[in-house]
């Protein structure tokens, strides 16, 4: 790297997340995050119990989700499938960092767990995500 680029400060996650996410909560139904996610174009949604965070579920989820609430309502159609199964069935542990988190070390930490986004936090307050896709947006710019 030049000179120049070592005095740039680096870009943190708070920099470039998504604030304000669509959120879900522990005892909303999987046809309803179906149906957020086709309505909002969002892959990822923190899970709430009230205002607490408590877990993610993404894109992924939901499809192995979906096909095991299929596996156990067999009879059912889809939407009445997904709308029987809660998603805090389905829901996986969040990765939190702080805002000040550089994208660097986002991007790091999400290959070596193999996630696809992070839930950013000030103090326990949820304040926004960042996923794969905006840090390699954000890197692709260097």
């Amino acid at each position: 790297m030049n000179g120049a680029a070592n005095t740039m400060p680096e870009k943190t996650v708070g920099a470039v997340m998504t604030t304000d996410p669509v959120t879900l909560q522990l005892t909303d139904t999987l046809r309803l995050a179906d149906d957020m996610m086709n309505l909002a174009h969002v892959r990822h949604f923190p899970v709430l119990d009230g205002e607490k965070l408590v877990g993610v579920i993404d894109q992924d989820d939901l499809l192995h989700a979906s096909m095991a609430a299929l596996v156990r309502h067999p009879k059912d159609k889809v939407r009445e499938a997904l709308g029987a199964v809660a998603i805090k069935d389905f829901m996986k542990a969040a990765t939190t960092v702080p805002g000040e988190t550089s994208i660097y070390d986002a991007a790091s930490m999400m290959v070596d767990r193999g996630i696809e986004c992070l839930l950013i936090v000030d103090g326990d307050k949820l304040v926004g995500v960042v996923t794969r896709s905006d840090l390699l947006r954000e890197l692709a710019k260097r």
